[in-house]
């Protein structure tokens, strides 16, 4: 393109435009002015607004500070009436019981069959009463628990007898004295040391020193009434010959 060609173009870009009124030149001077205006107000609006923001983050943090701060409170109120409730809980005794119940293990007596054996029943009435103790079984269920471990023979009587209670009116048993003492009645041997006296007088040494101490030992349980003198002749006359002659050289 030639500069006459650029020229022209421009004569009639001009032509087209045309040359500005006074009244455009004034609008762009007042827009100017408003621009410039904006442009010096603009930082201190802005800091305005972050005075703002800044006022308004301080009174929230403050609000939620109160709102911590009374739930911490109440937590610690809460935890003190729970403690107290803990320890009122403690000292019950009801809960002592059952939280010994819970904790230990308390070994559950053998079954007793109904033998005529007074050391069986004797060790039975004693194994129940140390599992009343160590279980912290209440005394008026001590007879219901017994009855669970009655076999054999002393079932049978036990069932009787609750049957014969109820149908001539007689009193139930309902306390471990009165059982104990019916227990005895019904299955110790009235002449139980009147035996052992029998066995005692046949009691020889067949074997080992040890297993006749053993037996001797078991035969006086059920006497009670037999001088210190008496019970070192009738424990030397079992003994073998030769264990004779070493105790008394």
């Amino acid at each position: 393109m030639s500069l006459a060609e650029v020229k022209e173009r421009l004569t009639r870009l001009d032509g087209w435009i045309g040359e500005p009124s006074d009244e455009n030149i004034t609008d762009l001077a007042l827009l100017s002015v408003a621009n410039k205006e904006r442009v010096i107000f603009l930082p201190q609006a802005h800091a305005d607004l972050l005075k703002d923001l800044e006022t308004r983050f301080n009174t929230v943090r403050m609000e939620q500070a109160s709102v911590i701060d009374s739930l911490v409170e109440q937590i610690r109120a809460t935890g003190d009436e729970i403690g107290v409730l803990w320890r009122a809980l403690n000292n019950s005794p009801n809960h002592r019981d059952e939280g010994s119940v819970l904790r230990i293990k308390v070994p559950e007596p053998k079954h007793f069959q109904g033998s005529r054996n007074a050391k069986e029943l004797e060790n039975f009435l004693w194994d129940m009463e140390q599992y009343f103790k160590a279980a912290r079984i209440p005394n008026r269920e001590q007879v219901n628990i017994t009855s669970m471990y009655l076999g054999g023979d002393e079932k049978l009587w036990w069932r009787t007898r609750l049957t014969n209670d109820l149908s001539v009116g007689r009193p139930k048993i309902e306390t471990w004295k009165v059982l104990k003492k019916e227990l005895k009645d019904q299955f110790l041997p009235c002449n139980t040391s009147w035996l052992a006296r029998e066995s005692l007088k046949k009691l020889k040494q067949t074997g080992s020193c040890k297993e006749y101490v053993k037996d001797f030992s078991s035969l006086m349980l059920d006497i009670q009434n037999m001088s210190e003198e008496d019970k070192l002749f009738n424990f030397m006359s079992g003994l073998q010959k030769w264990a004779q002659a070493e105790l008394r050289r």
